[in-house]
């Protein structure tokens, strides 16, 4: 699941043809972690996967993509109604 209306209000601001990527830190131990980040057109690699929502593309490369499959990216407001990814 992936919030794509906040992502894609996100990227408004953002250079034209940024998208997101989604990655995995450490995959495959016990310090794994996951991340979301700005992938400018010039970042993307021919390995990458794209996932095509109508909203966005989101970029996951080929290391990091047996490790989120199934993955879910929420939001968690916190107490200063700031938003993080969870």
């Amino acid at each position: 699941m992936l919030h794509k209306a906040h992502f894609a209000k996100l990227l408004a601001n953002q250079e034209e043809g940024t998208q997101i990527r989604v990655f995995v830190i450490n995959p495959g131990t016990p310090n794994a972690e996951c991340g979301v980040s700005y992938c400018p057109p010039d970042a993307v690699e021919a390995t990458d996967t794209a996932l095509k929502f109508d909203l966005l593309t989101a970029y996951v490369d080929e290391l990091s993509a047996p490790y989120l499959e199934d993955a879910e990216i929420d939001f968690v407001t916190d107490q200063l109604g700031s938003q993080t990814p969870r």
